[in-house]
């Protein structure tokens, strides 16, 4: 008889972000010490996804396992500290006794991918091991446009268990990267999560990304704000929002500030500041 998965509510609400409930609900009886170390790897990330960066890097001491010590790394990266993260990550990584751990490389994937040195995160990604790091494969060769590859990565997952939560992530993030036909195909997976799990502002989006791509700017525009009532900075929501506006012919400078505000190294913002500075330059070239 197979054993229960005790951690199976848990890691579907992280992974579809519902990050607060996946704190609420975290004490989760009979587990043992792996599924327990498990539990609080989801719970310090969750944490985190919630820019409670000081309350992982005060509560994960240094006699915690390598696990948490990874998170723990991603937190301090995360509040500015960056080279004396990625200094202690390589440090980490080239330790044979804990430089395979899942989870350090799993930060690792994720620390490299935000410095957008990608080869460099899949130097630690790209053996796989677990569905999470496949998933960030999928992430990271998407980021590259290579989503060629993305396949294979998603192909890997569905062997392994087509019916999991990240695999159907996957699925939804490829789908909307190659395009066309396949747009629909997204739609209905992030649909599927609506159905079963919280309505959170990943899913909202996912479909609003969707909608957008097929033309229904209304129907985004709805959920899109759905998404901001549940949390007025994400910087997904925000982005989204202006892009939605912008087609629906509506002011979208209150949102762009917002984003500016609270996420001022935004790809959005960055690229928005340097197509002002070349039209500045342009316009002092022709003066």
């Amino acid at each position: 008889m197979a054993t229960p998965d005790l951690l199976f509510n848990l890691r579907n609400l992280f992974y579809l972000g519902a990050y607060q409930s996946a704190i609420n609900n975290s004490d989760v009886p009979g587990l043992d010490a792996d599924a327990a170390a498990e539990r609080d790897v989801i719970v310090f990330r969750s944490y985190i996804a919630l820019g409670s960066y000081q309350l992982v890097i005060s509560e994960i001491d240094s006699s915690a396992a390598t696990s948490l010590q990874a998170v723990k790394l991603l937190a301090l990266y995360l509040t500015g500290d960056k080279e004396g993260a990625i200094s202690s990550l390589k440090e980490w990584l080239s330790d044979s006794a804990i430089g395979s751990n899942p989870v350090l490389r799993l930060v690792a994937g994720i620390i490299f991918m935000h410095e957008q040195d990608y080869n460099e995160a899949l130097k630690h990604t790209h053996t796989g091991g677990t569905l999470d790091l496949h998933a960030l494969n999928v992430q990271i060769f998407l980021k590259m446009h290579r989503s060629d590859y993305a396949d294979k990565q998603l192909k890997i997952m569905q062997q392994t268990d087509e019916d999991h939560t990240l695999t159907q992530l996957a699925n939804a993030w490829l789908d909307i990267a190659v395009g066309g036909s396949k747009i629909r195909e997204a739609y209905l997976i992030f649909q599927d999560f609506a159905e079963k799990y919280p309505m959170t502002g990943m899913v909202l989006n996912g479909k609003a990304v969707c909608c957008m791509h097929m033309g229904s700017f209304e129907e985004a525009e709805t959920l899109l704000l759905e998404a901001l009532s549940k949390d007025a900075k994400d910087p997904e929501t925000l982005a989204n929002l202006i892009v939605c506006n912008l087609h629906l012919g509506k002011a979208s400078s209150r949102y762009f500030n917002q984003l500016k505000l609270s996420h001022p190294d935004h790809v959005l913002v960055k690229s928005t500041a340097s197509a002002e500075d070349n039209f500045e330059r342009a316009l002092q070239a022709v003066a």
